[in-house]
């Protein structure tokens, strides 16, 4: 690959693993509360204006867990292919793409 298709490459990895956090973020806020919903209501919980069981809210949580570690699986790939571009670079780096390196790392 030319030099500046890495440097392509490796902007859009960052930008997507920034995105992938993000993300990654909401579902564990929602994981979180839904599990202290359940933990501290009866067998009927309201979550966000919408009545569970107490079996269904668990499920729900069963899933955002599953939700988590899907995004986590992708974003350990992007880091590997991240790391790649990053050897394929080599070790003279413009100002540039030491920074772009960087806010790789970052995430």
């Amino acid at each position: 690959m030319v030099r500046e298709d890495l440097v392509i490459a490796l902007q859009l990895i960052t930008q997507r693993m920034r995105n992938v956090r993000r993300i990654q973020f909401v579902v564990d806020f929602l994981f979180a509360y839904v599990l202290l919903r359940v933990a501290f209501s009866g067998l009927q919980l309201t979550i966000f204006a919408v009545s569970f069981t107490r079996g269904r809210a668990m499920a729900v949580a069963f899933l955002l867990a599953l939700i988590a570690v899907a995004l986590n699986y992708i974003r350990r790939n992007y880091r590997h292919n991240g790391q790649r571009v990053v050897s394929a670079l080599g070790q003279r780096l413009s100002q540039q793409e030491l920074w772009l390196v960087q806010q790789f790392q970052r995430y």
